[in-house]
């Protein structure tokens, strides 16, 4: 009797099995597509693109968006497909407005009219997030209320401290043996002969107002002398921020802008310092800004002895 009822459950659980888990004789896959993968074409366009699975019964293709991780049938079932397409469809172009960050999931429609609406991130749904890279363009810079501390006191400067970062202002030997090899290897390799300057460059950080400390101040000097081709002015103010407390990160952005200031000013070996000096934390762009200055600034015949 009791082998009897073992013998009953195993063949009522094989055939639950088959029906849930294996495909319908003209169906051999779930209808799920698969290599969801977004990339930016233009300013403002994404563009989608996946693989549809073969033997479905595909109606439409239906393509959802969100500005959150897409990663149950709840942010399906809540929300409308920006887009409906044939069922032969492979990819998408889609247009966005923001800088935000962006989600996507690529869902099928059978010809039952049922929406198969199961979320499997990297499969027929995007794990990461995708935004759109803002065009190098002088910036709008935006004020915003700086932050307060216990008191109750805006802290007007950032707290002295004994500086470990070398005065560039101070006048010395100048570049290290291997700063000569890797300047004079630069020239060599570079060559630009029209010869025209770049643009100024600003940090993502540096353009919103942040809530205070020292990326506050490094924002108001940017504001008040940088943004206004003030940069006598401005190599002035950097400076001062320069003998004062702040964090690394705000450090290495300062140097950068201090040597843009220089490059525009004219001084190009003193800009070539700075630029030598954040090749470390921001290589390829301070490479860039390195080949510029070297096209407006000859290496004196003395450093390569």
């Amino acid at each position: 009797m009791f082998f009897k009822k073992k013998l009953v459950f195993f063949l009522a659980f094989s055939i639950f099995l088959a029906a849930n888990f294996f495909p319908e004789e003209n169906n051999d896959t779930r209808p799920i597509v698969d290599m969801v993968s977004v990339t930016q074409v233009s300013t403002d366009k994404f563009k989608i693109t996946w693989k549809n699975p073969k033997g479905s019964s595909i109606q439409n293709i239906l393509i959802y968006r969100d500005t959150k991780p897409i990663v149950s049938e709840k942010n399906i079932n809540s929300s409308k497909p920006v887009a409906v397409l044939p069922k032969s469809s492979v990819s998408y172009i889609d247009t966005v407005n923001s800088y935000k960050e962006y989600y996507y999931a690529v869902i099928i429609k059978t010809e039952n009219s049922k929406i198969y609406d199961i979320i499997l991130p990297s499969i027929n749904a995007t794990a990461k997030g995708i935004s759109l890279k803002k065009p190098e363009e002088e910036p709008i810079f935006t004020d915003m209320e700086p932050k307060t501390y216990e008191n109750g006191v805006l802290r007007e400067v950032p707290l002295p401290y004994i500086d470990f970062i070398p005065d560039f202002s101070e006048k010395r030997g100048f570049f290290s043996d291997k700063a000569k090899a890797e300047a004079e290897l630069l020239a060599g390799e570079y060559k630009n002969t029209k010869k025209e300057k770049l643009a100024p460059y600003y940090f993502d950080e540096d353009i919103v107002s942040p809530s205070g400390g020292d990326e506050y101040y490094l924002f108001e000097i940017l504001k008040t002398y940088f943004v206004k081709k003030d940069y006598k002015s401005s190599v002035e103010a950097f400076n001062d921020f320069l003998r004062v407390n702040r964090s690394d990160e705000t450090t290495n952005r300062t140097v950068f802008y201090l040597g843009q200031a220089h490059y525009f000013l004219g001084n190009y070996r003193t800009a070539l310092t700075m630029f030598l000096y954040t090749e470390e934390f921001f290589p390829v762009l301070s490479k860039k800004w390195i080949n510029s200055t070297l096209d407006f600034y000859k290496i004196p015949e003395s450093f390569a002895e």
